[in-house]
């Protein structure tokens, strides 16, 4: 499954910034860890009202991955702290 590319075409379109939209896939086997990187003004609509868009990001890439045979966990990257958000 292309994470990436999904992800990348699904939230271009809703970011002010989509140069610095950055996906990045980490793990092998049956395990993924797939980091949205993004502006901190753009991390608000990638998170959504109530953080309704990244759930529906994490359930959507879960049933991809399921259907893949793999596990796939879904963060918002947050540079400043280095840490994960949502």
């Amino acid at each position: 499954m292309d994470f990436e590319g999904f992800l990348k075409d699904v939230l271009t379109p809703m970011v002010d910034h989509p140069e610095a939209l950055k996906i990045e896939v980490k793990g092998e086997g049956r395990k993924r860890a797939v980091w949205i990187h993004a502006e901190p003004g753009d991390r608000g609509r990638i998170i959504g009202k109530s953080g309704r868009m990244i759930q529906s990001l994490r359930t959507l890439c879960r049933a991809a991955g399921d259907k893949a045979g793999i596990s796939v966990d879904l963060e918002l990257f947050e540079e400043e702290r280095g840490e994960e958000r949502a």
